[in-house]
């Protein structure tokens, strides 16, 4: 409703405008190249819309190269050979008895792995958030560096060729090869391994049997034959050195640098 104008109120006061003049604070870097640049880190952006930031910036710099081209396709051909097809089938099946103890696991990797490896290097958003920023665009850039191959190689999910797979869960609506939960592991284990380096010791170790064990378990529910993990890992390393070198990616792994640095002993 209106502001009670009349006497013996009088007017009202206006209200004065905030001296905000940016989404995110900004410093002035010297040069013209760009007279805005976001200070490290972002922290009015919700990381799930920053992520396409970053991802916009990798899609611009990533193609895929025909080497790559062929090592994926000669992982795919390699499986589809008969006796490694029945070897991959046998695999899964042998799976399925280790379901019921790793499915709530599995289930809660199924979207998103963030809070495990959280937990196992010990940051938060709250105490790293340019490292979360990092984590993920990396997620973005490995899921859309996966789609294109999926569409690419349109391999069938293992339960599309043995039903008695029956996987627990709903199978993703898209192409089995290569593994996206692989590729996406993977990729994010080899940046926290560039930003821990020094204060983790262990951070390659604890992050790499991570993004294994993650991508095995694709395998477990049945969503995924092993040449899928395999390809994904693969792939990852391709997608991990393009995203690190985009610019404001590697503004943030400097800045994330120094948030582990303030961590260390």
């Amino acid at each position: 409703p209106p502001e009670n104008t009349e006497p013996p109120n009088g007017p009202p006061a206006p209200w004065q405008q905030n001296l905000n003049r940016h989404f995110t604070p900004v410093t002035y870097p010297n040069g013209p190249a760009n007279p805005f640049e976001v200070t490290m880190p972002p922290r009015a952006w919700d990381p799930a819309y920053y992520q396409i930031v970053l991802l916009t910036e990798f899609a611009r710099a990533w193609s895929p190269a025909p080497a790559l081209d062929t090592v994926l396709g000669s992982i795919l051909a390699d499986a589809l050979l008969p006796a490694n097809k029945e070897s991959e089938k046998q695999n899964l099946v042998a799976m399925i008895e280790f379901r019921d103890g790793l499915l709530d696991e599995m289930v809660s990797q199924m979207t998103s792995f963030d809070a495990y490896f959280q937990g196992a290097l010990g940051y938060t958003q709250a105490t790293h958030p340019c490292t979360n920023f990092l984590y993920q665009g990396a997620m973005r850039a490995a899921e859309f560096a996966a789609m294109y191959y999926k569409n690419l190689f349109q391999r069938p999910r293992p339960w599309q060729l043995w039903p008695e797979l029956m996987p627990p869960v709903q199978v993703p609506g898209h192409a089995s090869f290569p593994s996206a939960h692989s590729t996406q592991s993977h990729t994010c284990a080899i940046v926290l391994q560039t930003v821990a380096t020094g204060v983790v010791l262990s951070v390659n170790d604890i992050t790499e049997r991570l993004a294994q064990r993650i991508a095995r378990g694709r395998e477990v529910l049945g969503l995924h034959y092993p040449s899928d993990t395999v390809a994904g890992e693969q792939l990852a390393q391709d997608v991990a050195a393009t995203f690190m070198a985009c610019p404001t990616v590697a503004r943030l792994i400097a800045a994330a640098q120094l948030e582990w640095q303030a961590f260390a002993s």
